[in-house]
């Protein structure tokens, strides 16, 4: 079934499962279900159809039934075979659980478990009486091991529900040899709502919220997208743009006061680089933007009992940052790329070294050095997602300027984090 987010029909006896099934709804919500209660508005109730069979139709629009079983039979669906409205629900899912169209996750209360189970074992003993004894009937024996009680209202039904979940003739039949073994017999019993989440995070396959699985895959969708603009193929093999200046690069003298002698054929490639290169303008960060405005990636300090940014969410923060320069540079330096174009192109068809004063390549190669950034955080980050931390861990970005020199400069000058933290403590 394909809708906007899975949907949960849940099935019980309203008047005793009020409290549940609106902590349920709620719990469920939160992680991003759809969920189809009758005593809500959460399926379509036509005026012209009856009620049950509304019901009745909202369980094939789920892509999961949950059934609870309690101490009370609830309305009568037909009351010739004492079948509740309930147990008909249960008949519809269990229809199209066995064509794999629905999953089923079936509750009892522990203590109506219990007392089905002794009312079992006090039956066997009145039956064994009865074989010696004669003093009861079957018919008293039915009376007292179904007698009605506080807990359980309706015991020949509710225990005959009970029967029919579990398949239990069914299961005998296929111990004995003559027929396959049932299937979505599984019964799961519990006493407090925690106990019906530990079988829900397991049956539901629910490892997060989905809202942040949804992000999570729409953060990875993003990164590719990105990948896509900072890339292109060469004979066949993926290259990132900025590879076209790596040749230049190796060429660079440190001295950014100075000149730079560069092979012509190295010098073509990075104006190449510099008049095509617009993929900036086309990285989207909507999605990790919504990462980090979200927390949901924040890394929990037990010592602290806080969250704090970790490795993951301090990736986003970097990614986010040479983003907006890669962006800044490309927007603002325009005339300078086309300047640096017209002064080195016909000298850019040599055969021979051109000098190649290092001003003038700080910009293109500064544009080239925050792209590289971006791609190996990307790359990184995706890793990450897929549980490979190990480029995250181990990467070494480049430094806001192409000169070593000035790089450290710049890096000394500019306070980090803890420079920051220390120095607010300190005011």
């Amino acid at each position: 079934m394909s809708t906007a987010k899975p949907k949960v029909f849940i099935s019980s006896t309203i008047h005793d499962f009020k409290d549940l099934r609106s902590a349920l709804k709620y719990w469920l919500e939160q992680l991003g279900y759809g969920v189809l209660l009758s005593e809500y508005n959460d399926f379509t109730k036509p005026l012209d159809e009856n009620s049950y069979k509304a019901c009745l139709r909202a369980v094939a629009q789920a892509d999961y039934y949950i059934l609870f079983i309690g101490t009370r039979v609830g309305g009568f669906y037909s009351s010739a075979d004492s079948v509740s409205i309930t147990r008909m629900e249960y008949r519809t899912a269990y229809e199209l659980v066995k064509s794999r169209r629905l999953k089923m996750v079936i509750f009892v209360r522990e203590e109506l478990w219990k007392v089905r189970e002794d009312r079992k074992a006090l039956k066997s003993f009145l039956e064994s009486d009865l074989a010696t004894s004669k003093e009861l009937s079957t018919l008293d024996i039915q009376k007292i091991v179904n007698h009605r009680s506080e807990l359980v209202h309706n015991a020949d039904a509710i225990f005959g529900f009970i029967e029919e979940v579990t398949r239990l003739n069914e299961m005998k039949d296929a111990i004995a040899g003559r027929r396959p073994f049932p299937i979505g017999n599984w019964v799961h019993t519990y006493s407090i709502f925690q106990d019906v989440v530990d079988v829900l995070k397991i049956e539901l396959g629910i490892d997060d919220k989905l809202s942040k699985l949804a992000l999570v895959e729409n953060l990875k969708h993003e990164f590719y997208s990105n990948l896509i603009q900072l890339t292109q193929k060469y004979k066949n093999k993926i290259m990132p743009s900025y590879q076209w200046v790596s040749a230049a690069r190796r060429h660079l003298k440190e001295d950014i006061d100075g000149s730079s002698q560069i092979p012509g054929r190295y010098l073509k490639r990075l104006i190449i680089y510099i008049l095509e290169s617009g993929g900036g303008y086309r990285l989207s960060t909507r999605f990790i933007d919504q990462a980090l405005i979200s927390g949901e990636f924040l890394d929990y300090n037990p010592e602290l009992n806080t969250y704090q940014s970790g490795l993951f969410n301090e990736a986003l923060f970097k990614l986010r940052e040479n983003i907006d320069r890669f962006r800044l540079i490309h927007q603002s330096l325009r005339e300078e790329f086309f300047a640096f174009a017209t002064k080195y192109k016909n000298l850019s068809k040599a055969e021979k070294d051109v000098a190649v004063s290092n001003k003038d390549l700080l910009v293109p190669l500064a544009l080239a050095d925050c792209e590289q950034n971006i791609v190996a955080l990307t790359v990184a980050l995706v890793k990450a997602q897929d549980g490979d931390l190990t480029l995250l861990s181990e990467l070494k970005l480049n430094p806001t300027s192409p000169f070593p020199i000035e790089a450290e400069k710049i890096r000394s000058e500019t306070p980090n984090l803890k420079d920051i933290i220390k120095w607010v403590n300190e005011q």
